[in-house]
């Protein structure tokens, strides 16, 4: 039988049956809710639920069900690859748009930043799906949204929307969530792995303290100043106190990091998990990763490290070989988000941003169910800092007691 570009446009009506099998999955009950919600709402709007529930699968059934030429947007090449693979197991061909490839096709993945070069490509496709729709309230993003017709289909994907910076309402001021899964309901119907959080306090040095508690003064000035600033409207010294935030907060976050203490208590957590084959440290900066990396190997512990500062094929080969070569791999924010690892149990938190999308993705790489799996989180963090909130951030999404969105 042949198949048209009619039959891939069919209107996608509320109601209409969708199939129980997308590919190799099996469509499961919340599945089927997001993708008649997004239905009800003219196949416009964002779909919120955890990671490792199948938000993909959810994109590749309103792929098949609803559009023909369609664009696919992802943050990263590591994302966009993964896509392409899950739509291969879907039994759909899609080309690739990215940096030196330029192959599109009837559906085509990109990432965000080749539609900031090429804003061509939103303008010939009926679907467009933004995965990981939060980048899109960056400021450097946010235009993207504006480019795409009303008469297109667009379906939004993330864990949460939430950003610090406010701008999710950028988002959801055009695109409103058609559908929230929340962390907790996914967990009691048996779609995530159950968690522990266990707190691991690290000891600042007497130096650190003083550093510390300088920089903590100087954020709580530059704020109060800040604030003046708004309050006047005057628009340049916003800017000007804006930046010097940005830079003390960096300097914090820097300097938690790098705390000795936080070295020894991840070795005494290796070895306590010394059966496992992978475990996964996230931090917040190379030179702490690097660190930690070192301390690691000098007492017989076998790790690597992954972030920007390593080309795309070195973090490609060392991402094959974690649990093989090597038990620990540390990440800074690389592995935050649209990579799936449901083998690995237990993860170690160095340092992170206290945002709760940083801290929801994070628990994310854990969380991806198999059986009997009991997912563990270490947060490691610096006496009498800030760093306590990340722990009880952490156990508010664990236990469902934060929208978000």
């Amino acid at each position: 039988m042949t198949v048209t570009l009619d039959d891939f446009l069919r209107d996608p009506q509320p109601g209409h049956q969708l199939p129980a099998q997308v590919g190799p999955w099996r469509l499961r009950p919340y599945q089927h809710e997001a993708i008649e919600a997004w239905k009800r709402a003219a196949c416009r709007g964002v779909v919120v639920a955890p990671t490792g529930t199948g938000k993909t699968v959810i994109a590749i059934a309103a792929i098949r069900e609803t559009a023909g030429r369609t664009l696919v947007v992802v943050p990263t090449e590591r994302i966009l690859k993964t896509w392409l693979a899950a739509l291969s197991k879907a039994g759909l061909r899609a080309g690739a748009f990215y940096g030196r490839v330029k192959d599109p096709n009837n559906i085509t993945v990109t990432i965000y930043n080749s539609v900031l070069l090429h804003p061509e490509l939103l303008h010939h496709v009926e679907l467009v799906v933004l995965d990981e729709i939060h980048h899109v309230g960056a400021e450097r993003f946010s235009r993207i949204l504006s480019q795409i017709r009303e008469d297109q289909r667009v379906l939004g994907l993330t864990a949460t929307l939430l950003r610090q910076d406010g701008r999710d309402r950028d988002i959801t001021s055009r695109l409103r969530v058609v559908y929230y899964l929340a962390p907790s309901d996914a967990l009691q119907q048996g779609y995530l792995a159950p968690v522990r959080v266990i707190p691991i306090p690290a000891p600042l040095t007497q130096e650190d303290r003083q550093q510390y508690s300088s920089i903590e003064r100087q954020i709580r000035e530059v704020r109060r100043r800040l604030e003046d600033a708004q309050m006047l409207g005057s628009e340049e010294r916003i800017r000007e106190l804006d930046r010097r935030l940005k830079i003390l907060l960096n300097r914090r976050r820097q300097l938690l990091a790098q705390i000795p203490s936080k070295r020894e208590k991840v070795l005494e957590i290796v070895r306590r998990h010394q059966d496992e084959d992978r475990i996964l440290v996230f931090s917040e900066s190379i030179e702490s990763v690097e660190s930690i990396k070192g301390f690691l190997r000098s007492h017989g512990i076998t790790a690597e490290t992954y972030h920007s500062g390593k080309a795309e094929q070195d973090r490609d080969r060392i991402f094959q070989a974690w649990g093989k070569e090597f038990q620990v791999l540390l990440a800074v924010r690389a592995l935050d988000e649209g990579v799936d690892v449901p083998e690995v149990k237990v993860g170690v938190i160095v340092a992170s941003g206290t945002s709760w999308r940083q801290l929801v993705q994070r628990k994310g790489r854990l969380v991806r169910p198999v059986p009997g799996k009991v997912a563990h989180i270490y947060v490691v963090y610096a006496e009498g800092t800030i760093e306590y909130e990340i722990l009880l951030r952490l156990r508010a999404i664990i236990a469902g007691r934060v929208r978000l969105y």
